[in-house]
Order: C-alpha cells, then structure tokens, then sequence
C-alpha cells in the first residue's frame, strides 16, 4: 500500500478578491495597532494584537476552505479471466518442439505463479464458442477460430465487469480483427507464434471470384499460392509439380470440377480455373493445394467459398443509330451488376442492324430495327437511346415509345449533337417525353470544361448515394453539354453545370404516365472511366443506381431501398444498413419498424433518421453470433403498413481455419489497443504479468477531508482567541 496526501485549497472567492481580501485584513490590522501604540507601550500593543491577528487568520482560512487530500493505493483482490484459443492453428508446431497450444498452457500456468497471491485467475477455452479449460480440443474435425463472436459471448454470458480484466492467449484469427464488441475490462492479448522464417510450408495465399454471377455465363476463379522454403533445398524440390483441384459439393459429396499443377520452386504461382452456375442459387466450391512432403501443416492448403448465381431480373434495351464512346462506358458498366441483362442495338451498314448481348423470347422484331410495337419494348424494363436525329424515327415507332413510356416503362435519352432541340425533337411527338422544354433553336452543343454540381434537393437522392461525394473530391467535369431548356413543372434535377450565363440541368427526370424518363444533357461523361479511380468507380455506381432506381426494380421495397454497409459479415460485427424512401412524397408521416431474428428470439431494432441526409434512416445491428439471421423491416403511415421487406443474413468467419498461419500480432495489438489492454508475444510474458500486477491489478481510493468544517476545533478556538483579546484589554484598562 503506498500513500500520496497534499494540502488543497478551495477559495470561495475569485483570486481577485482574495487578494483584496488579504490587502484589507492587512491594513485593518495596522491601523488597529498604530491605535494601540498611541496608548500602551510596544511589548503591551503586540500581545493585544496577537489573538487579534490569529482570529482574522483563521477567518481568512475559513473563506479559502483548505482540504486536505489522501490518495491511497491498494491492490485489487479479484479475478483475471484468461480465454487460451484451442483451434486447430493452435495444433500447428511452428517452433520445432511444441505446439502454440502447449506453449499457451504453459505460459498460463507460469503466469497464474508469477501474479500476486490477490489476483486469482480463471482459465477457459474458445474455439468458436467458450468451453472449459481443457475441453476445447475435445471437438472432432477442423476446430475454427472465432475471437469476434467469443467476446461477445462472454459478455453477454458472463459478468465480467467485475473481473480486473480479460487475457486472449492466442494466435489470431483467420479474418481481420476489426469492428469487434470490446469488453467492458482492459484486454490484454498474448500472441503465441514462432517467427515464419524457418518453415516449410506452402499455402493458398488468395482465392479470388466474384460474390454473385449470372445464370450460365463463365466466370474464373484465381487463385494465389505462395510457399516458404526456410527448411532446406530438399523442400524446394518438391515444389516444382504441385497438384491444384477445384472441386464443387453436390449432394453432400465433394466432386472434381478441374485441377491443374503448378510450379512453386519460386515461391509464388497462380492458377485460373474457368466454370459458370448452370442453375440459380448459391455453388459452394473448394480449393486445394497439394498436400506436399515436409510442409509444415495442411491447414492453410485449402479454402472454401460459394459464388451465388442469379437470374437476370432487369432487362436494358440499348439503341442507337450512330454507336459512341458512351456506349463502351455503359455496356461495361451494366455487366458489373449480374441482375442485368444488357442488349445493344444499333445499325450498321445502310438500314442494317445489329443485335448484340442477351436475347429475350419474342424479340425477333429487334432485327429489323427499333421495334414499332409497344408489346416488344415491353419486353425490356428500360429503353436507353443514343443521340440521333428525330428525322430518324418512324411515326410508328415513336408512338410505340410514347404508348411504352405511358404504361410504366423506363426511357433514358443520352445527350450529343444530335440530341433535345438540336436534334429537332421540339416538334415531335416525343417532345413531351422530355423533363426539360424543346426549342428548334437550341444552339449547338457547348465544349470545355464545366464543373459539376449537385443541387442540395438531390444531395440524397438515390440515384446518387456515394457518388456526389465522389463528384465533388474528384472535382468531376464534363466537357460537352447540351444548352437545354428550362425544367417543366414537377421534375428533379440530379445534376447542373454553369453554361455562361446560366444555370442548365446536366442531368433531369420526371414521371410521364405511369413511366420515367430520365435525360442526360452531355456525351463526355464516359470519360471519368479513365481519369481516375474514384470518378470510374462514381460512374459505375451512378449507371447502376440509375437504372435500379428509375425501375424499381433494386434492394428494398416499393416505398424505399435498402444498401448494406458490406457484402458479408462476421461474428462480433455490427451491420448498418442505410434506408432511403424512393421519393419526398412517400416520406411524408412514414415511420419504420425494425427486428433482427435469430434462433427461436427476435429483438426489435431502432431506425433512426440520418443526420443531413433527405429521406434516409439508417439502424444498428449487432450480429454477436455465428448463424443465421433474419432482418425485417416494416414501413408505416400512420397504423397503415405501406411497405416491408426482409433479408436473411448468414453470419460466418470469411475464410477457413488456419488460412493465415503466421500469427497476426499487428491485428492482435490494434485490438488490445481499442481494449484499453497491451499486446505482447509469447517471449514478454514478464512483461505481461509486470503489466497486470501494476496497472490492472491496483485500485486507487481517494479521500478529501476540510480542514475548517471538520469537527468544531475551528469554531471553538476563534472563540477561544477573542476571549484572550477581551481578557487582555481588561487588564490593560482598554474596556
């Protein structure tokens, strides 16, 4: 026990006045005395003053209130509870001698002798969930790691706000260790693993495939190995034919789908293997590399993942006359998103034309050109058509877009030279289509470079979730635009540029009949494709929004859509789905309720409107457990349900047990950090327990205590003073 006190002074008044204060009692006291000189001699004046002088000092005390403060320090009599991972990594001798599982034992027991006698310790095992010391090798088969989930189980199943703190002895996991629940204690972490430099050992380094595809289109799957040759040269020999087989689950069995050999002699290689999903719904594959003699484990040779193949639910028609660049840009665009089915068509040579991408039953009339009935543009969910001369439209074809457009369909007009009033549009029967007024005098299509901007009623607008931002750190331009008219009544600018004088919208929508038409005043926008990363990723998402948007046809329900933070989520992690309402009039008095289901529970979840964002909410949900999750999400007005929507969420580690062996010790330290703990290796395990004894293991109690309110000594020895000051002046004859 160790002991800090001090004096403290607390003054009632501002330093000012206390100083004043002080000046004054000092001048009174002179005067006083200067009186008594003038009537009794020096020696006679100064025993008079003396009690005096005492009684004001004590008054002086009392206004600047000294406390005296004590600090103590004790140590703390509790509980450290230490979690030793026993997943199958743990299995792995990376030292030569033992494995990180016996090194983590014994490296608790030395630390439950070293701790003091006041600190007990309580071990346990986890592997994906918490079992008891010694039982977490007892699991058959490939034991995972699951730190995530783990902490958020003690949490939640123990009370371990009244431990000192937690110990995580381990040697990371597989998938990175951010967004995870901390404890409500320090957490300090030991990581157990021998440097790298003295393996044998190959791996699957990365295995990369898209998340979802489409029905029957080949995908590849590329894989990444890489090998560690620290043993010797006999090692490096068996490297140069290594067997790579892809293989698929069917029926519960596991079935070769190709395999390939590889040479590792020099330490990294790459395999592709081509496939596509005959059927929709998810094709769960593996991956495995080797085995290969003398290598270190076979944990990390292998690495499962599915791909999930959907039917193409939206269906673009893409037509033009006169192909441009813009067409590239879009085309490539739309296959990024495997619910779209992209055909082109445009001519060729003279009245020929040429149908290019997904074909639908019942479009034979495309072969002749833009259809000219509505029952074929139906087919599509949304029209895009290029810049050409309305001289180019026959009568027939251009009520059969009207008559499309009226019924629900989607038409998207491109900007160019040949495009609005410039291209003779104003005097049409598709003059009413557009959301901007026509005018035969439209002047020609203005180059340079013309700075975008966002009006602030479109800053949370769907269309451009994540892309004005991106607009606006690029610093995004267009180098042509249309000199259009003035916006009619009732449509929505999405995007403006300053053309001289005047404001003109770059890019519009409105509804027309039951439809949407939407414009695009300008053909250079393909070009942020290749001016960086950020406008190229802008465009991407502002086409595929586009779309999805104008069709409805996009995650959500009718009302709203729905955009998760993340393709997929791992135990321990926190989701934040973002909710936008599709239009300002549906927010109107529109209220959501949330719950997350899992198992045979169901909690409700708070939605809360965005701070700054028009018609977006957003919620919270903490996904503490591996499983299946069920989220729904219900929109009322008033007690009338208007809208819902659910979502199944299957919550798992990314990647398989073992697949990064090398011990994660920055993942390890950043997470100890977040906890308030340390991190160290295997070979600190003094410095460990230094830590815990010093610093988690003492408390502080501190104690302040008034020196003038404490007990009546003050009051009683002022009264005392001014007794000796009157008994003085008695027998001095001064009373």
């Amino acid at each position: 026990m160790s002991i800090i006190a001090a004096l403290l002074w607390r003054p009632h008044l501002s330093p000012f006045l206390c100083g004043l204060l002080v000046l004054a009692a000092a001048v009174w006291l002179w005067a006083v005395y200067q009186r008594l000189l003038a009537r009794l001699e020096p020696v006679k004046a100064r025993m008079i003053i003396a009690p005096k002088a005492a009684a004001l000092i004590l008054l002086l005390v009392a206004v600047f209130e000294p406390v005296w403060y004590v600090e103590t320090m004790e140590k703390a009599r509790g509980k450290l509870l230490v979690l030793v991972d026993a997943s199958s990594s743990m299995d792995v001798v990376d030292d030569g001698q033992h494995s990180r599982l016996a090194r983590a034992r014994t490296a608790v027991e030395r630390l439950k002798k070293s701790l003091p006698v006041d600190i007990q310790v309580e071990a346990l095992d986890f592997t994906t969930q918490l079992h008891k010391a010694g039982e977490g090798t007892r699991t058959n088969g490939i034991r995972g790691t699951d730190i995530g989930g783990v902490l958020a189980a003690m949490s939640e199943q123990r009370d371990v706000a009244s431990t000192l703190g937690v110990l995580l002895v381990t040697d990371g996991g597989d998938d990175t260790l951010e967004g995870l629940l901390p404890p409500p204690v320090p957490l300090h972490i030991l990581g157990v693993g021998a440097p790298p430099d003295k393996w044998n050992d190959i791996a699957i380094e990365k295995v990369s495939h898209p998340p979802t595809v489409e029905k029957e289109v080949e995908y590849e799957i590329e894989v990444n190995l890489e090998a560690r040759t620290g043993g010797g040269r006999r090692f490096v020999q068996e490297l140069r034919r290594v067997p790579v087989v892809l293989e698929e689950q069917v029926s519960g069995q596991w079935r070769t789908v190709a395999d390939k050999t590889v040479n590792l002699s020099n330490r990294r290689a790459q395999v592709k293997f081509a496939t596509s999903n005959k059927e929709v719904g998810l094709r769960y594959f593996r991956v495995t590399a080797g085995p290969v003699n003398g290598e270190l484990t076979t944990l990390n040779n292998v690495r499962h993942f599915a791909v999930e193949a959907q039917k193409k639910s939206l269906h673009v028609l893409y037509f033009s006359r006169e192909l441009g660049m813009d067409f590239r840009a879009i085309r490539s665009e739309m296959a990024r998103d495997p619910g779209v089915a992209f055909t082109a068509l445009f001519r060729t040579l003279s009245e020929r034309f040429t149908l290019q991408g997904d074909r639908l039953p019942g479009d034979e009339e495309l072969e002749a050109g833009f259809p000219t009935s509505e029952k074929t543009l139906k087919l599509y969910d949304c029209v895009i058509l290029g810049s050409f001369p309305a001289e180019d439209w026959s009568e027939q074809q251009m009520k059969a877009l009207l008559q499309y457009a009226e019924g629900g369909g989607v038409v998207i007009f491109l900007g160019g030279s040949k495009s609005f009033g410039a291209g003779g549009y104003a005097r049409t029967e598709l003059a009413p289509m557009f959301p901007w007024k026509l005018d035969d005098r439209e002047p020609e299509m203005a180059l340079g470079a013309f700075p975008i901007k966002v009006p602030p009623a479109a800053s949370g607008h769907p269309i451009l979730s994540g892309v004005s931002e991106a607009l606006i750190r690029e610093g995004a331009i267009v180098e042509s635009v249309n000199p259009v008219g003035e916006v009619k009544v009732g449509a929505t600018v999405l995007m403006e540029v300053r053309l001289e004088n005047r404001t003109v919208a770059l890019a519009a929508m409105h509804n027309f009949g039951k439809g949407k038409v939407f414009a695009l005043a300008s053909n250079t926008m393909w070009k942020w494709t290749s001016r960086s990363e950020g406008l190229r990723t802008a465009f991407g998402l502002f086409w595929r929004q586009c779309i999805r948007n104008l069709t409805g046809k996009q995650e959500g329900g009718r009302v709203f859509t729905v955009k998760w933070d993340k393709e997929a989520y791992r135990p321990g992690e926190q989701a934040t789905p973002e909710i936008q309402v599709t239009s300002p009039g549906a927010a109107e008095g529109i209220r959501f309720t949330a719950s997350l289901g899992f198992g045979n529970s169901t909690t409700p979840v708070r939605v809360e409107p965005v701070q700054g964002q028009a018609r977006t909410w957003s919620c919270k949900l903490r996904l503490n457990q591996r499983g299946d999750y069920s989220f729904k999400l219900v929109a009322y007005r008033g007690d009338e349900m208007v809208d819902s929507y659910e979502k199944a969420l299957r919550i798992a580690p990314l990647v398989d047990e073992g697949a990064r062996l090398e011990l994660d010790a920055d993942g390890l330290a950043k997470l100890a950090e977040r906890c308030s703990g340390a991190f160290y290796r295997e070979n600190e395990l003094e410095q460990l327990v230094k830590r815990i004894s010093i610093g988690s293991g003492r408390k502080v109690i501190a104690q302040e205590a008034s020196l003038a309110q404490a007990g009546p000594w003050f009051v009683l020895l002022f009264i005392a003073l001014l007794a000796t000051e009157w008994i003085l002046r008695r027998r001095n004859h001064l009373i």
